[in-house]
């Protein structure tokens, strides 16, 4: 038993040491990422995708959830005609919704913003992901569950929304229930309703967020005539931080490998234009605009939860 108990601890010791150098080795190799002005754009383009999706919040919306919380209340009292009257309120912000909005099928009442980091090189992302395959191939669904949660780089946007195909006609259906006393079965079927609200996943990967920034900041040395030696080795480092940063973004599946070979030809094709000291402008439109548009096709992608 001793012996056992030892191996056990030798091995859980290895494991933290393991775990220590991988760390220590990814923040060497991620300290420039880290320094604050970097850290802010990142906080300011969060914040900014968060903005965009509160303003898609409807105020009709937020009050219907509002009101059929509150019928809940006045039926739990056996308060009829209140609860009848927030059913009208309820009925009647609806269908202001839908006369301004015929087609809309979905009312956003709220947002919500996650956001879930790595602390890992791609050599250890790769080895978890491997590891993970093997435990779901001997059936360990729960044990490759759980690296594979840890597995993501990225800000969450999620929206909660009403749903309108739905959400009307069953509180005409409701208020049937409550005009024949009905109390207890039509407070019931209010929990079920909000409990058809939907929630809409949107992803922005944190990668890919670092790479657009670190190519900003080449660009800028680009456009500079005369460069020093210094700062062209700066650019040539912030071209590969930027391309180590899309390699974490493929590694952790965020998009398709078709994707990724684009951006790699983009960067060297960049490398190429300032050899030799070159300068100019306009060397990275192209992998800007690739960048928007795959950021946008992945932020759309829309996850139910």
């Amino acid at each position: 038993m001793k012996g056992v108990f030892k191996h056990f601890i030798t091995f859980s010791i290895l494991i933290v040491v393991s775990l220590f150098l991988c760390f220590q080795k990814t923040w060497a190799v991620n300290q420039n990422l880290n320094h604050k002005k970097l850290k802010e754009k990142i906080v300011e383009k969060k914040h900014k995708a968060t903005e965009k999706s509160r303003h898609t919040i409807i105020k009709e919306a937020v009050m219907a959830v509002f009101e059929t919380k509150k019928a809940i209340e006045y039926l739990e009292k056996g308060e009829k005609q209140k609860a009848l009257d927030s059913l009208a309120m309820i009925d009647g912000k609806l269908d202001l919704i839908l006369a301004r909005q015929p087609e809309l099928s979905l009312a956003p009442v709220d947002v919500r913003v996650e956001t879930y980091d790595i602390y890992a090189d791609i050599k250890a992302i790769k080895k978890a992901i491997k590891k993970s395959k093997i435990l779901l191939a001997e059936g360990k669904v729960q044990q490759a569950r759980e690296i594979l949660h840890s597995l993501a780089s990225e800000i969450d946007i999620i929206v909660i929304s009403l749903p309108l195909t739905t959400y009307p006609k069953a509180i005409k259906n409701i208020a049937r229930l409550i005009d024949k006393d009905k109390l207890k079965e039509a407070k019931y079927a209010l929990y079920d309703l909000l409990n058809t609200l939907v929630m809409t996943k949107h992803v922005i990967p944190l990668p890919i967020l670092r790479a657009e920034e670190l190519l900003k900041q080449a660009e800028m040395l680009t456009e500079k005539k005369n460069r020093s030696p210094k700062e062209n080795n700066k650019l040539n480092s912030l071209l590969s931080q930027a391309k180590k940063q899309l390699k974490m973004a493929q590694v952790l599946g965020y998009g398709e490998k078709k994707d990724y070979e684009r951006f790699y030809a983009q960067i060297e094709n960049i490398r190429k234009k300032t050899q030799h000291n070159r300068y100019g402008k306009g060397f990275f439109d192209e992998i800007k605009k690739s960048l928007t548009e795959f950021k946008n096709k992945i932020f759309n992608k829309e996850t139910g939860e």
